[in-house]
């Protein structure tokens, strides 16, 4: 091909042919420009298109690791739930009362659901640091995905481990001890170690109210902040299943 145009090139040198050669030169370099513009252009297209698909599995992968924080935190706020509740019928109930209406096995029980009270959320930040030390969220175009994703991973979980520090503590150093010193009890989950001692549940009944209500307000706080995060990415969840569907 370069060397039929370098032959009608010199041709018209050769027949003097200054015009038409200028038009004909002209026209060559117009075909040259237009040639790159269009390699260009499928490049581009190329590049958008790689972009896409990168972008694509990035919500992809975000997608599963928040599918799978959304089902363990339903699991925990449900245990925490327990926990209160369980709390909240120790210190509004006086121990006669209890050990009148329930048997060693049903005081057992809600001990054990006090002492769960303990059980963390751990969030799955692997695919969002990886996203993060990739350059991975320079592909994520959406602005309100970033921005729902940075509040979450960034603030809101980190939010939750503060506190969740805290309630660790508080069960570690006071719940655990109290059970295991004062009611003879020792349990984790559901698995009853050794079940509650009647005479000192009755004799110490005093002591876990008072862890109760040391407790509490803490449990309930991290809780709330579970229910914040549990909001926040069921949002993110339908916010990126419609960007999939969108691609």
């Amino acid at each position: 091909m370069i060397k039929f145009f370098r032959k009608i090139r010199q041709k018209l040198l050769t027949e003097n042919k200054f015009s038409k050669y200028l038009f004909y030169a002209i026209g060559e370099i117009l075909l040259v420009v237009v040639g790159i513009l269009i390699a260009l252009q499928v490049n581009n297209w190329n590049e958008r298109k790689k972009d896409r698909k990168s972008e694509y599995k990035s919500y992809q992968k975000i997608l599963s690791s928040l599918q799978k924080d959304s089902l363990e935190l339903v699991k925990i706020i449900r245990i925490q739930d327990l926990s209160l509740e369980s709390q909240n019928m120790f210190m509004t109930t006086d121990h006669s009362i209890l050990l009148g209406s329930l048997g060693a096995n049903e005081i057992d029980h809600h001990l054990l659901q006090f002492r769960n009270g303990v059980l963390s959320f751990f969030p799955r930040y692997g695919t969002y640091k990886t996203l993060l030390s990739t350059s991975g969220m320079d592909n994520i175009k959406s602005e309100k995905i970033k921005s729902l994703l940075i509040d979450l991973y960034d603030y809101k979980y980190k939010r939750y481990e503060n506190i969740d520090a805290v309630i660790d503590q508080k069960f570690e150093f006071g719940v655990v001890p109290m059970l295991s010193r004062d009611l003879g009890f020792m349990g984790f989950q559901d698995v009853i170690k050794k079940s509650v001692d009647l005479e000192k549940f009755e004799e110490n009944y005093s002591e876990l109210v008072l862890s109760c209500e040391m407790n509490y307000i803490t449990n309930m706080a991290g809780k709330n902040i579970l229910h914040d995060i549990q909001k926040s990415v069921n949002e993110l969840i339908d916010v990126i299943d419609k960007q999939l569907k969108k691609e």
